[in-house]
């Protein structure tokens, strides 16, 4: 009895799907309602671009460049300069008056001061002589934490008036009194600006006189050097990435050591680093007809401030049969058009381009925002496709939709002829609703490892590109751009 108790679940079950069709492919279609049923379709759109020109971009960054090129390819020329603060350390002092060496006047002896660029790329000739212009900037008018500088800054307003600190000199970006041997190797290129030892002088005496001018960064730059001004004032052909520009004072001093009295050689630096302002000066030549409009191209360059701009076909994208759709996808690729002439000497590419609607700009760098997948985003250039590939901006399709539907008024029941009709009035108010913008961007990540032992890559931080860097884009308006859509709806 047990046991027949225990197989009456068993042959319930077996009943049951015997009840069953034995066609197995039609399961899965028999359990969603057919008012329920999702189907799938894709289109196709032309996306309209021209060359955008801005008059500058954000100069709130450590990179800063020194020289002025042109581009062999568009005979676009830029001229960068920049402006400099120092960084004091935490830890931060001279040997104590006494112990310092003095002239036959009692004053302390400096041997040398000299400001060091350092860099470790450039671009152009790297034997073209250049022309430099060294000025010392004004603690009456300094540069402040919290402002918003961009490349058209007008340095002078920054340059002391009184300062006799300025000069002008010339360079090459390979010294050539260092051997091949000792340049193929650790070294570190650098422009040396010889400053007199008497400023060296004023800046040990400053320290003597009150050390709280050097207690941190901001008194230093208020009291006693707010920094310099570097201009490239004559030559073209090469330009430096100066990584590090550093304030060298060399002095000697009294130590003592094993009992005896010792002079000693000693130098103190201070750098421009992150933790202070850097604020680069960029001038442009765009020749016109990059500017020009053209049915099957666009540029973007750095620092020149070229952009292209794209208009999202939305009227085509949710127009029609495809009003009602969810839109799943969005791939937008663009292709690089490259000129084989001069290619060993021309610009390159840029590495990243960001993605963003044209009336966020200028607040995304300013607000320090990060890409977010839905207005903004970034593509990096794909050296196999020759291009940049957008994966998926369905999310900032949605939101144009939403974003149109919402502010013209628009009742889903309404014909389309009346939603244009709102349409129509809305965009004039709105010119710029479906326009976005690609620039040419510098994206910090960071690099760690999953659980599985994968690289993962977190998006760190995303500034204006200010190193030289220019693609000709396939696109223009002659609608050879495409975007490409998929669609989802409930039949």
């Amino acid at each position: 009895m047990r046991n027949l108790l225990r197989l009456l679940p068993l042959v319930t079950m077996l009943l049951a799907f015997s009840a069953c069709d034995e066609d197995t492919a039609s399961v899965g279609g028999s359990v969603i309602p057919d008012y329920d049923r999702v189907s799938a379709s894709s289109a196709s759109y032309a996306v309209l671009s021209t060359t955008l020109q801005t008059d500058s971009v954000l100069a709130n960054t450590n990179t800063c460049y020194l020289g002025s090129i042109v581009d062999p390819v568009t005979r676009l020329r830029t001229t960068c300069n920049f402006l400099a603060q120092f960084h004091v350390p935490e830890v931060f002092s001279f040997p104590s008056r006494d112990r310092m060496l003095s002239d036959d006047n009692g004053r302390v002896l400096i041997d040398s001061c000299q400001i060091r660029l350092y860099f470790n790329t450039y671009y152009g000739d790297s034997l073209t002589t250049m022309k430099m212009r060294v000025q010392e900037l004004d603690t009456a008018n300094v540069m402040e934490e919290g402002k918003t500088y961009y490349t058209d800054i007008d340095p002078q307003q920054f340059v002391s008036p009184t300062s006799p600190y300025r000069g002008e000199m010339t360079y090459t970006v390979h010294d050539l009194t260092r051997t091949l041997t000792t340049t193929a190797t650790s070294y570190k290129g650098n422009i040396i600006v010889n400053l007199t030892p008497e400023y060296g002088r004023f800046l040990v005496e400053k320290y003597y006189e009150n050390t709280d001018f050097f207690r941190n960064s901001y008194n230093f730059s208020h009291h006693v050097c707010p920094g310099f001004f570097f201009e490239s004032a004559g030559g073209v052909g090469s330009m430096v990435n100066v990584e590090i520009s550093a304030l060298d004072v060399y002095f000697r001093y009294h130590t003592t050591e094993a009992g005896r009295d010792t002079i000693v050689d000693g130098m103190q630096r201070m750098a421009a680093t992150e933790e202070v302002i850097q604020n680069s000066s960029v001038t442009t030549e765009v020749p016109g007809a990059l500017l020009m409009e053209s049915d099957s191209y666009s540029y973007v360059a750095s620092p020149a401030g070229l952009f292209t701009e794209l208009t999202l076909p939305m009227h085509d994208v949710v127009a029609g049969e495809h009003y009602s759709d969810s839109i799943n996808g969005a791939k937008l690729s663009l292709p690089c058009l490259t000129e084989t002439s001069n290619a060993t000497t021309a610009f390159p590419v840029p590495n990243t381009l960001l993605l963003v609607r044209k009336a966020d700009m200028y607040k995304f760098f300013e607000t320090q925002t990060i890409a977010d997948g839905v207005t903004s985003f970034i593509a990096e250039y794909a050296s196999n496709l020759n291009a940049y590939v957008y994966t998926d901006i369905a999310p900032l399709l949605t939101l144009l939709k939403n974003e149109r539907e919402a502010g013209a008024g628009v009742v889903p029941t309404e014909s389309e002829d009346v939603r244009n009709a709102k349409y129509a009035a809305w965009e004039v108010q709105n010119p710029d609703w479906n326009k976005v913008v690609l620039i040419p961007v510098a994206a910090d990540y960071s690099t760690t490892s999953s659980t599985t032992g994968t690289s993962v890559r977190t998006l760190l931080r995303v500034r204006n590109e200010l190193g030289l860097s220019c693609a000709k884009l396939q696109g223009g308006t002659g609608g050879n751009l495409s975007l490409d859509v998929m669609y989802s709806r409930f039949d």
